[in-house]
């Protein structure tokens, strides 16, 4: 089941075009990405980054910030074009070394955009 990722107070009237939907697997690369870059690192937010179907939890704006300087730094520092023999081409964000952990680059920048905004809200969508 996909999560959403939108600000918890949107700017103006009308829907915010700052929205990521993801993935489990983008979402959870995302955060062990942040966590790589020292978001969270004794798993205060755990529940709130991952919550159940249907549910949402949201972070405060320390921690969203805190999320936005993690992201912000892997973007900096692990950003790199995708192997030739990789199925997906692009940008991608992560350790060379281990595959398992490289993002897409704009799925991480979304995230971090939002971040940067102010508080957010995670939403564990129940459908595909």
């Amino acid at each position: 089941m996909p999560f959403e990722i939108r600000p918890t107070s949107p700017a103006g009237t009308g829907e915010d075009p700052r929205i990521s939907v993801l993935a489990d697997e983008d979402w959870a690369g995302v955060l062990a990405l942040a966590r790589r870059h020292g978001f969270d690192p004794h798993g205060e937010y755990e529940g709130l980054m991952l919550p159940a179907p249907g549910e949402s939890g949201t972070l405060e704006i320390a921690a969203s910030q805190g999320l936005a300087v993690a992201l912000s730094e892997a973007l900096r520092e692990e950003t790199a074009a995708h192997d030739a023999g990789e199925e997906d081409e692009g940008i991608s964000v992560g350790p060379a070394d281990e595959p398992g952990l490289r993002v897409d680059w704009a799925k991480a920048r979304g995230v971090g955009e939002i971040a940067e905004s102010g508080s957010l809200t995670v939403t564990r969508l129940t459908g595909p």
